[in-house]
């Protein structure tokens, strides 16, 4: 019986291949685009999993009251090793601080390493990295031994044993490789080429209670034991250190270590992190993209199965039982979906590089990929057995003697119509949604900064005994033709502002806004192009400029100060005396447009403060200009090689994110339109078969191509235009909500919608029109002789 049915199914493939290959290609592509967003949520779900301990794993961060930032991934030196000393539910500690980039040498191998840390010798016991040669166990414990990544180690050591070799790192410091491990997998909330000893990292501060927050801070945890309860426990110790009321400004929390990737962001995380609320848009737009194609199937199962009705008389009558015509008809649609899953599965294999591309990521198919494989079955049989059982219960019913005698016909029905347009309100909520996505990324793109980030070339000093000779090298610069200004600083706009204690003339340091700092020379202000409000720029002739400050209009409206410039400011903390304000900027972005602009004060530091270095060069011609500045470089500091970077180009990756998802999201709406039009000209076509003697009636009765056309579109494009209806509400309150993540942002424009509904009736007529007016133009005679 099993092989019969398969006959007849395959049989019927055959017989309307046109339609089986429509159905099959709309499911199987939505089946693609829905199990890469899968293998991505997957993937996005699965950080830090990896290591033996990870729900013991927490990182100790911070919430700090008064300050610019919800709460900071940070902590000081002491806090992760008194932590592990005091309180008895935690068994292990371990502590990580960037080490930024720095120059490796090995023989003739010269190379910038930017990924890399100083960690404690215990990192081994909390974390599961697996070791390829060498002792894990002792491996960081002497002050100058180096952990190396498998990559790392064959890009200095080729297929040499690294174990016991040196290399030479920034300031001759000379470090021996005590192991290398296999590189740290890509779904890590932080990633690493290179561990350097803890015990070799040399500042002043590495054991003060309240300075220097520089250390990313984990703790392994016993078994049963309540985070929150360590973390009140630490907060209890605080004061002993720091003194009662400092410590209740401070409020530690210990964050699962697996939640650290989808739900942190605090502020300094070590790697941008995801968000769940983008889980919930891919996740979403797989699932509007199976419903599409699903639809698809549905429509054209139950209007092909209707034409069957004739057969399932005739089995009907020589007593075929209604439990076997429904497995037989639920058998051919999960037939039909396995297929489509087998294509579905080749389309996404060859079409995965590219989806890796998009996000960023190295996600790859693997037949051990269980859970993956098991909800791809369970989606196709889903959507079979779903697709499958209207008609199949429907045809079920029908009696024998009603099929034969022709009292069942295949006319309208209200489930494909609906159906139809629930498919249009997606396709026209995609088409919203990827509308407003890219004019929030146009309107950031061309919305002023406040400073000129075009034309800005970066690059930092990397040896601490040239900064106080960087004046030379700025002056040898402005020589330069092509050279329009020049600024050296401890930090630049795009988040690399610092936070500093501050006091305020006549303002209560209780009720004093978090300030942000800049620590700039004379020519940054001039150099970034930002715009003076009030006052005057930093001079270098004027000796009291270097106790002086500069603020934002922001600054000035929260300190409450109607005239800043009569008013003294002071950095206690840091040893600058109090000192004048001298002038205020007007604001401008130093952060994310995702953030709103915010109170900040620049100020001048020693030189020693100030490694970055900003050219600002005549856009005309920037390669002969990039080689005055290399050549120039090369004269002030021969040892390390020239790097550089454009500003424009880094401050764009804040919204690498949301670039990212616009592309996605266009991706997969233009995917969703195509399969659903893909449905709409295959019902078109099926609708316009059943009204053959119809159209051949109304043309001997001598209707137009015109009035044929309209006729024959009108109720799909009716359908089309109501799903478009639905969608506007629904577009307009998701989309309303993500743009809420900005604190600037664009309008949703009416003329979006409109744009919107024309695209969808256009797309729909154009799909259906070749059907229609091939049937308009159609012989007549030849539509009466059909049977």
């Amino acid at each position: 019986m099993i092989a019969n049915y398969l006959k007849i199914a395959l049989r019927n493939l055959l017989k309307h291949r046109n339609h089986s290959i429509i159905s099959m290609s709309g499911l199987a592509l939505g089946l693609a685009c829905c199990l890469s967003i899968l293998l991505f949520i997957q993937d996005e779900f699965s950080y830090d999993r990896y290591h033996a301990n990870s729900d013991r794993i927490f990182r100790l961060a911070t919430e700090v009251d008064g300050a610019s930032f919800d709460g900071i991934a940070k902590v000081n030196g002491p806090w992760g090793t008194t932590a592990a000393l005091e309180i008895p539910e935690v068994e292990a500690m371990a502590r990580f601080v960037i080490n930024g980039q720095t120059l490796f040498t090995k023989d003739e191998k010269r190379f910038y390493e930017e990924d890399g840390f100083y960690a404690d010798s215990t990192v081994f016991d909390i974390f599961s990295f697996e070791v390829l040669s060498g002792n894990l166990g002792s491996a960081l414990v002497n002050p100058n031994s180096i952990v190396l990544t498998e990559s790392l180690a064959k890009k200095y050591f080729e297929n040499q044993d690294a174990i016991g070799q040196s290399l030479i790192l920034e300031g001759g410091k000379i470090v021996v490789v005590t192991a290398v491990i296999k590189d740290v997998p890509d779904n890590s909330h932080f990633t690493f080429a290179y561990l350097l000893s803890m015990e070799g990292y040399d500042n002043p501060r590495h054991n003060h209670w309240t300075q220097w927050n520089q250390y990313y801070t984990y703790l392994l945890v016993a078994h049963d034991a309540d985070p929150k309860l360590v973390a009140s426990k630490f907060e209890q110790i605080l004061p002993t250190y720091i003194g009662v009321e400092e410590a209740s400004s401070y409020h530690p929390i210990l964050q699962p270590l697996t939640d650290i990737h989808l739900r942190s962001h605090l502020f300094r995380e070590i790697n941008p992190n995801s968000d769940l609320s983008l889980i919930y848009i891919f996740g979403a737009i797989g699932i509007l993209i199976l419903i599409i194609s699903s639809i698809n199937f549905i429509n054209l199962s139950t209007a092909r199965a209707m034409l069957r009705s004739k057969e399932v008389g005739i089995r009907k009558s020589n007593g075929a039982s209604k439990g076997q015509l429904i497995t037989q008809y639920l058998g051919e649609s999960l037939l039909l979906c396995m297929m489509a899953l087998l294509f579905a599965g080749v389309l996404l294999f060859l079409l995965l590089p590219y989806f890796n591309q998009l996000v960023d990521k190295r996600l790859h198919l693997s037949i051990e990929n269980v859970p993956f494989i098991g909800t791809a079955f369970l989606i196709a049989i889903l959507m079979g057995l779903v697709s499958g059982a209207y008609p199949a219960l429907f045809l079920a019913k029908l009696k024998p003697t009603a099929i034969l005698k022709g009292k069942v016909h295949a006319g309208r029905s209200k489930l494909r119509e609906a159906l139809v347009v629930f498919q249009f309100a997606i396709s026209a909520f995609l088409i919203i949604a990827v509308s407003i996505v890219y004019r929030q990324l146009s309107f950031i793109q061309s919305k002023s900064l406040g400073f000129d980030p075009t034309a800005l070339i970066t690059m930092t000093i990397q040896d601490n005994a040239l900064l106080e000779k960087a004046s030379v090298f700025k002056e040898t610069l402005l020589r330069q033709s092509s050279v329009v200004n020049v600024t050296i600083s401890g930090n630049q706009p795009g988040g690399g502002d610092w936070g500093i204690p501050y006091v305020a003339e006549n303002v209560d340091p209780e009720v004093a806004p978090p300030m942000r700092i800049l620590a700039v020379d004379e020519t940054f202000i001039k150099t970034f192009g930002i715009e003076l409000a009030a006052g005057r720029d930093f001079s270098e002739v004027i000796p009291s400029d270097s106790t002086s400050y500069i603020i934002n209009e922001e600054a000035a409206k929260q300190l409450g100060w109607d005239n800043p410039l009569d008013h003294r400011m002071s950095m206690t903390a840091i040893g600058r005396s109090p000192g004048n304000v001298i002038g205020v900027v007007k604001d401008f972005h130093f952060r994310s447009l995702k953030e709103k602009i915010g109170p900040i004060m620049l100020f001048m530091p020693p030189a020693s403060w100030k490694p970055i270095v900003n050219v600002r060069i005549q856009t005309k011609n920037i390669e002969p200009a990039l080689a005055e500045i290399e050549e120039a470089w090369s004269n002030f500091d021969p040892t390390h090689p020239f790097d550089y970077s454009f500003f424009d180009q880094t401050y764009g990756k804040l919204y690498e994110a949301e670039k990212r998802l616009g592309k996605l999201i266009s991706l997969f709406t233009g995917i969703g339109i195509f399969i659903a039009c893909m449905g709409l000209f295959s019902l078109a076509a099926f609708m316009i078969d059943q009204r053959t003697k119809e159209i051949g009636v109304r043309k001997i009765l001598g209707a137009s191509l015109q009035s044929i056309s309209i006729l024959l579109s009108r109720d799909l494009v009716t359908l089309v235009l109501i799903g478009f209806v639905i969608a506007i509400p629904a577009g307009y309150y998701v989309m309303q909500e993500w743009l809420g993540d900005f604190a600037y942002r664009t309008s949703i424009s009416p003329l979006i919608f409109v744009i919107t509904g024309i695209s969808v009736l256009a797309v729909s007529w154009i799909t259906i029109s070749f059907k229609v007016i091939k049937a308009g133009l159609s012989n007549p005679i030849n539509s009466l002789r059909e049977e």
